[in-house]
């Protein structure tokens, strides 16, 4: 490696890796293993951001006197790839017959701008207790407000197969705003666990650190029980509630329908010992519970994304306590007009979980959609339906429509107020 490398450390997609020490950290500031020659890799490349570094360079400054072929190389790369979650080569270019480039710094936050020209603004608001919470703003129009599910990453859940799409489009029609849930992604790690009286809190924490004063509030999966808990607390905030894939009642607190508790502690402990593997198998599980009808590269994605937004152990624990949800109680108090969208086939939260909601919100609409999946992927007709209902929903009377309390919501650059 050349003498004038760099020695202050180096950000790229919300990791740090310091060129003097050899060192790879997380958002967490936690170390991020990786076997000695593919840290020296990514030492070389580091060396020489945002330019192309040969191949044969490469070879020869990593394994001096050995001789090894372009598959000892190739597998370092896919090997820091994988470790920084780089599912799109957006961090670690390919330069064909030449060799790789790392991004970083402007030139990253262009490349990851994509061909639609997304853009988003990072806040972070801290809750009752002391736990930082970040929270991302995209998009102009009314705005929206997305809970915390299963799993997210303001820096990668944009740019994933299985939420991109959806979070690019919403955020084209909506001043979309969501946030990482404590213990994961870029929200504060080893803190208070998040029950559902904490998310509440936690969810006050972010819109009141947005600056919102009435908004459109979504509840996909995990996310419907805290969206449901907080509209019925909060009647006076909350314009519009959509559900997707919801429920109010965490799969122990299902009466007769209830998960055996013994089965949940058995995938916990799959999850606490398998997802940390390079191998894609532990983390599979879950998300063939959830997207059967993913294509191999979504599922690819997903499960990517499952492992950069937390630790195995934050994983786990996060599955036990949305298990335990239970804003049943809280379904009477809801005031707001409340969309319901269902699959009757959904192998992760029963239709029956999305009827108790329905019918036992005052007035709420029940619509059911057509998919082999917990929610609707990109390219399914029934991705275009619930994009089109939420649209009439949220916008058809621009009277009940979200204001803004201020101007203290972080603005994306080209956005309008």
């Amino acid at each position: 490696m050349h003498s004038d490398a760099p020695h202050e450390p180096i950000g790229f997609g919300g990791f740090s890796f310091d060129p003097g020490r050899l060192e790879l950290r997380d958002a967490a500031g936690r170390l991020v293993a990786l076997r000695p020659q593919a840290l020296a890799v990514l030492g070389c490349l580091a060396a020489e951001t945002g330019h192309v570094v040969e191949r044969d360079r490469l070879m020869r400054e990593v394994w001096q006197d050995v001789v090894v072929t372009d598959g000892s190389l190739a597998q370092c790369i896919n090997e820091i790839r994988r470790a920084l979650s780089d599912t799109e080569h957006c961090i670690v270019e390919t330069a064909p017959k030449r060799g790789y480039r790392l991004v970083a710094g402007e030139a990253q936050a262009v490349a990851l701008s994509g061909p639609a020209g997304f853009e988003q603004a990072i806040g972070f608001a801290t809750s009752d207790d002391g736990a930082r919470l970040a929270y991302a703003v995209s998009g102009a129009g009314p705005v929206l407000v997305r809970a915390p599910h299963w799993m997210t990453h303001l820096e990668w859940d944009w740019r994933s197969l299985v939420y991109g799409p959806w979070i690019q489009g919403l955020s084209r029609r909506f001043r979309l705003v969501r946030y990482d849930g404590r213990n994961w992604g870029l929200s504060d790690r080893g803190v208070a666990p998040a029950t559902l009286p904490r998310s509440v809190a936690d969810m006050s924490a972010v819109v009141d650190a947005a600056g919102l004063e009435r908004f459109a509030l979504l509840g996909v999966s995990g996310g419907g029980a805290i969206s449901i808990a907080y509209a019925a607390l909060h009647p006076e905030r909350v314009s519009h509630l959509v559900l997707v894939g919801g429920c109010a009642r965490g799969g122990l607190r299902r009466g007769a329908g209830s998960i055996r508790r013994e089965h949940l502690e058995a995938f916990c402990r799959l999850v606490e010992e398998g997802w940390a593997q390079d191998n894609a198998a532990f983390r599979q599980i879950m998300t063939s519970q959830m997207y059967p009808g993913a294509s191999a590269e979504e599922m690819r994605s997903f499960n990517d994304m499952q492992r950069v937004a937390c630790t195995p152990q934050e994983a786990a624990n996060i599955r036990r306590l949305i298990a335990d949800y239970d804003a049943s109680e809280s379904l009477d108090r809801v005031r707001c007009p409340t969309l319901v969208m269902h699959n009757p086939r959904d192998a992760m939260v029963p239709f029956e979980e999305g009827r108790l909601v329905a019918s036992t919100i005052h007035g709420a609409r029940l619509v059911t959609f057509e998919s082999q999946n917990h929610v609707p992927l990109c390219g399914e007709p029934a991705f275009a339906q619930m994009n089109r209902l939420m649209d009439e929903f949220v916008r058809g009377d621009p009277s009940e429509g979200p204001t803004l309390l201020g101007d203290r919501v972080p603005t994306p650059p080209g956005s309008q107020s």
